[in-house]
């Protein structure tokens, strides 16, 4: 079913997430390329009352919450470069998480909120990265030739499934 959100603009749903205020309210947010630049919104969960998350003039996509609703994770280029970003969900405390000239994005960030989990081409190609919020500490998860995109934390935290690029066999 299609929703027309934002003043009747079909945005370009990413990574919808859901955040519960209480037992019957929800939030999503969304990315929307209409009309002029991508930039986060969150709307209640029939689309009504979208407001622009963090308003500039860079470009920013694919926001996704922390378990307990605290936080919003998003990639934007207000620093120059896609980064990824996180702000508290009411928009204040925005931090800048990553800074590097390479491509991050596709963030998510792990069940207990301690560590992120992002694709980055600062390899070379796109791979998954840890981020250890206490250390600052960077990893690189995966090795890949054809790229690794999508990551996902367990329930758990103890696992991350993520979507590999394909290969052809010699």
């Amino acid at each position: 079913m299609i929703k027309y959100l934002a003043g009747g603009i079909i945005p370009a749903l990413l990574f919808a997430a859901t955040l519960e205020h209480a037992e019957s309210s929800y939030t999503i947010a969304y990315a929307s390329f209409a009309p002029v630049h991508a930039e986060v919104f969150l709307a209640d969960a029939d689309g009504s009352h979208a407001k622009a998350f963090h308003p500039g003039p860079w470009q920013q996509w694919n926001a996704s919450f922390s378990r307990d609703g605290a936080w919003i994770v998003f990639t934007s280029t207000q620093g120059g470069s896609a980064d990824i970003y996180r702000a508290r969900a009411n928009g204040s405390g925005v931090e800048r998480l990553t800074d590097d000239p390479a491509f991050d994005d596709q963030a998510t960030l792990s069940p207990d909120g301690k560590s992120l989990a992002f694709v980055s081409s600062r390899s070379g190609q796109a791979e998954i990265w840890i981020l250890e919020f206490a250390t600052r500490k960077l990893r690189n998860i995966t090795n890949h030739p054809a790229g690794d995109f999508r990551p996902s934390w367990s329930p758990d935290g103890q696992w991350i499934a993520f979507a590999a690029g394909a290969t052809t066999p010699n």
